[in-house]
């Protein structure tokens, strides 16, 4: 009897430990269906709802929101038994139109339910466009939808036409005019009053063959206005002035120019900052007619001096020194030198200059 006495009470003691207090979340919903959201509306928020139905405190341990979702607000107390928690979710539909499914991770120190995932879903309609989403370049009350023409690869025998396309969104006219213009751009204003809410272009032609320039040529110039904000409105043209060989005949091109560089990368291996780094690349005339280096440009940070020939007979040399100031640089460095011939088969060659600066 007395031995029964004593286990029983073990017995208890065994059991209770097992049945040791823990929190238990439970939420209200783990998916919010928007529905059919505006994007003009601006960002849209849900709450979820977490119920301690435990009987220990729960804790939110973290919050994991995916791309396009935000999940900063939630409760950083511990909740008690019976308590209740909330997690807010905020999404911005700003230029995401359409289907939208997004998850948020919710860690807690239920040991049940230590991870659970909460989804947003829903639809965006786009907002309605306005002309200042047409016209998003802002120069005063001009808008552009840009001040930036890029007319990319142009022949130098060639002319190209584009357009700048403006919106007036004052509530007065705007008189518009050029001054100075460079020789190789012509321009035609459609409308040279902009009326209020008026749109309008300028007709930009480009000619080439005047630019008597080759490889990325940039140009900048300003439209003039009375415009009462930011009367003078800063406009480019862009353009890589490449040479049209479509004239030569195949008799011509075996008898052309042909330039032949000894090396086109040049490595100094290792050098202290503040070291200048010289170097001359030889190039040669392997063609059959006189070769013309039209023009040598080179990468920030490096000076190339002219070529010691700019003509050159066939089978002659020349060289183009280049200067490296490593002064203010550290690690790996990495320049180019690109030089423009007359040789229909290589035009182009982009010399590498290489090393590290310690």
């Amino acid at each position: 009897m007395k031995k029964l006495l004593i286990l029983v009470p073990f017995l208890w003691l065994t059991f209770s430990g097992f049945a040791q207090k823990k929190p238990t979340a439970q939420f209200d919903k783990k998916v919010h269906d928007y529905g059919v959201i505006k994007e003009e509306d601006g960002p849209a928020k849900s709450i979820f709802t977490v119920t301690n139905i435990g009987d220990d405190t729960l804790r939110i341990t973290g919050v994991r929101p995916s791309c396009g979702c935000t999940a900063s607000n939630y409760t950083k107390e511990g909740i008690p038994p019976g308590g209740k928690g909330t997690i807010e979710a905020i999404y911005n539909p700003a230029n995401r139109p359409g289907n939208f499914n997004k998850a948020v991770t919710v860690t807690l120190n239920d040991p049940d339910n230590a991870t659970v995932v909460l989804s947003i879903k829903g639809k965006v309609t786009p907002k309605p466009k306005t002309k200042a989403d047409f016209y998003p370049n802002k120069l005063g009350n001009l808008r552009f939808k840009t001040n930036h023409l890029a007319l990319q690869e142009i022949k130098d025998t060639e002319v190209k036409q584009d357009t700048f396309w403006l919106y007036n969104e004052s509530k007065t006219a705007i008189n518009i005019k050029f001054n100075n213009l460079p020789e190789h751009i012509k321009v035609v204003i459609k409308d040279p009053v902009m009326q209020p809410d008026m749109e309008s272009f300028i007709a930009i032609t480009y000619d080439a063959g005047a630019k008597k320039d080759y490889g990325y040529v940039f140009d900048k110039f300003f439209l003039s206005t009375d415009d009462t904000e930011q009367p003078e409105k800063l406009l480019y043209v862009s353009a890589n002035i490449v040479q049209d060989f479509s004239w030569m005949t195949e008799k011509q091109l075996k008898k052309a120019a042909h330039i032949e560089f000894e090396t086109e990368t040049f490595d100094f291996g290792t050098v202290k900052s503040g070291d200048k780094v010289e170097y001359s690349f030889v190039y040669t005339n392997t063609g059959k007619s006189t070769l013309k280096i039209l023009k040598t440009k080179a990468s920030c940070g490096c000076t190339a001096t002219e070529p010691t020939a700019l003509e050159l007979k066939k089978k002659k040399s020349g060289e183009i020194k280049i200067v490296f100031n490593t002064s203010g640089r550290k690690g790996k460095q990495h320049k180019t030198v690109t030089v423009i011939t007359n040789d229909p088969d290589k035009p182009v060659v982009v010399l590498h200059i290489q090393g590290e600066v310690n």
